[in-house]
């Protein structure tokens, strides 16, 4: 998921140039050839998996070659913010009017590709099935042989299921914000509940179908019974800005509205703020600012940079270490390097950090199919 506004004007400006990916396109062989023959036949799926290599097939259209555009190199995306047209060529098949491309893959890889035909010409696979959503559109998919689908997506959803509610909550700081509320199967106004604060509400709730994930790690008892609270930003630029109101808010007037509507624990330590992609910035910025009301912090597939790393606390004689999630996906171009970084900050400061990785690109299924081992790590019983 690239959930940044970037997205929003690459499509007004007809570029979409975030679809980019790997400059290297191995001339195609005999094998390829022999390869499109079942594919032309449908005998043989696309794209083709081989061990540690998927090699794609494109048909060129009108005098156009295709290009692939993937998360194999984070879909061509710069750091300062342009985009390189030239990766992900492909080699057209000699006597045929097809075009392949071979890659390697780790054996868990989940890639999400499209093929390009000019600016703003963007193309699912028509011969692939799969289809993965993305901010602006669909994008084709395959996994490799190692992939494991998600279990709590793979069946029927559980039952009984926890209660949602949503209302508004006024601050002081930032306004009237939308709030979705998640209580547990059985909820007990006379016990007490561990709570997940989770910036980009409403995308986290509908999309990442968070309720539907505590469900199933809670039936499982694979986390304790939880309290998740879901805060709408009104713009992500502004709210997940570095000490933005959407911080102060999150800690001196959302954290009281909870406390005084439902049963949770006064512990910081029982307290997690969660964030994704941008909203990772805000969430960071808030433990970090507010240690004594969030104890905890999940941050997936982080859209950081070395200047939010620098209110980290170090952690003074006995105070309480900060528990952080970080979730990197190994195909994040532009963050992945940096959420090693924030890894390392926590560390050398004190605190304690559990680190994955995944592989897998900046995208909403990312951050989706792996909520649940951040859950897990935040509160697992």
């Amino acid at each position: 998921m690239r959930l940044r506004i970037v997205i929003a004007i690459i499509v007004l400006i007809g570029v979409i140039g975030f679809l980019s990916v790997p400059a290297r396109a191995p001339a195609a062989n005999a094998a390829d050839r022999a390869m499109l023959q079942l594919v032309e036949s449908g005998q043989a799926r696309v794209p083709v998996v081989r061990g540690d290599q998927v090699t794609f097939f494109a048909e060129g259209d009108g005098g156009l070659s295709p290009r692939l555009v993937s998360d194999l190199t984070g879909w061509g995306e710069r750091a300062d913010g342009s985009f390189d047209f030239s990766v992900g060529k492909m080699q057209q098949i000699a006597g045929t009017n097809w075009y392949s491309l071979t890659a390697h893959a780790d054996a868990s890889a989940r890639i999400e590709y499209l093929f390009s035909y000019g600016a703003g010409d963007y193309r699912l696979d028509p011969r692939n099935p799969r289809k993965a959503p993305r901010i602006g559109g669909d994008a084709s998919e395959v996994v490799m042989s190692g992939y494991l689908a998600p279990e709590e997506f793979a069946q029927p959803p559980v039952s009984p299921a926890g209660t949602i509610t949503e209302t508004m909550v006024r601050g002081s700081v930032v306004g009237e914000r939308r709030v979705i509320v998640y209580t547990p199967p059985g909820y007990d106004p006379a016990k007490k509940y561990r709570l997940a604060v989770f910036h980009d509400g409403a995308l986290v709730v509908n999309t990442g179908e968070a309720p539907r994930v505590l469900d199933f790690l809670i039936a499982r008892e694979l986390i304790h019974p939880i309290v998740a609270v879901f805060v709408d930003p009104v713009s992500r630029t502004d709210d997940y800005r570095h000490a933005a109101p959407m911080r102060d808010f999150a800690a001196t007037e959302l954290m009281p509205w909870i406390a005084a509507h439902y049963s949770i624990t006064p512990l910081a330590e029982d307290h997690a703020i969660i964030g994704i992609s941008a909203g990772a910035r805000g969430a960071l910025d808030a433990m970090a600012s507010y240690p004594g009301v969030y104890g905890k912090c999940g941050l997936m597939i982080a859209a950081l940079d070395q200047s939010d790393l620098m209110g980290i606390p170090v952690r003074q004689g006995e105070e309480p270490q900060l528990q952080v999630s970080v979730m990197a996906a190994s195909y994040d171009q532009l963050n992945h390097a940096t959420s090693a970084l924030v890894r390392d900050a926590l560390k050398t400061r004190g605190h304690a950090v559990k680190y994955f990785e995944v592989a897998e690109g900046h995208s909403t299924m990312t951050w989706k199919n792996h909520l649940r081992d951040v859950m897990i790590s935040l509160f697992g019983r």
